[in-house]
């Protein structure tokens, strides 16, 4: 059996559970076949930091409270830098549960940290990941055939009679279909939303919800 890789930092002040949490995630390792490549953080600056500098993680797992910035703002950081990282909150207390979802928090969990609920949480998390790699759209384009993963088609836009598709790593593809085919090539996946007649965008995409508006992760002001 191939083994599955995943990239995993944890940030927590606390020296021995960061000692704890690395022997629950060998022992998942071991169990579920996943090569887990495991990195320990005691300060959310130094994590952000990381992050900024173009560091990559599949999966962070944040205490929610911890000396300078707490676990939400130091969420909300990453959040600038990598907008699809999975985070998983470890706390002892359930006061920022609500505030969580603002971040897009994969799951909550609470301290002590049971090993069965975290091997779960990461089960679930594979189970996902897997399910939108599998997730691809493919089209004829001015380049040729191409497969687009769908998790990083950021949104389409109808553009001189073409069909102009963004992608979250700045890409961009022409297609000849229209915007009503390509909405019903789409219509199984409940994470695309067509707000205008002239655009269809990726849910998972959107930074903000304005009165007349949407803004994408990217920038872009959409009807």
């Amino acid at each position: 059996m191939e083994k599955v890789e995943m990239r995993i930092a944890v940030c927590d002040d606390d020296v021995k559970f960061l000692q704890e949490l690395s022997g629950i995630l060998n022992q998942y390792g071991e169990e579920y076949h996943c090569n887990i490549e495991y990195k320990a953080y005691q300060n959310p600056l130094e994590l952000v930091n990381q992050i900024e500098r173009g560091i990559q993680y599949d999966v962070i797992l944040l205490d929610v409270l911890m000396p300078g910035i707490n676990g939400i703002q130091c969420a909300k950081d990453i959040r600038t830098f990598d907008s699809f990282v999975k985070i998983i909150f470890l706390t002892t207390s359930t006061e920022f549960a609500v505030e969580s979802y603002s971040v897009r928090a994969f799951q909550y969990l609470l301290k002590p940290v049971k090993k069965e609920n975290l091997f779960k949480t990461l089960r679930l998390l594979e189970k996902e990941t897997e399910s939108r790699e599998k997730n691809s759209l493919v089209l004829k384009s001015k380049n040729g055939i191409t497969k687009i993963a769908l998790s990083k088609l950021e949104y389409c836009e109808v553009l001189n009679r073409k069909i102009m598709l963004y992608l979250t790593n700045g890409e961009q593809y022409e297609c000849n279909l229209k915007l009503n085919e390509l909405e019903e090539k789409l219509k199984d996946y409940r994470m695309f939303l067509r707000p205008h007649r002239s655009f269809l965008v990726n849910m998972d995409c959107i930074q903000t919800l304005a009165t007349r508006n949407i803004i994408m992760e990217c920038g872009v002001k959409i009807p």
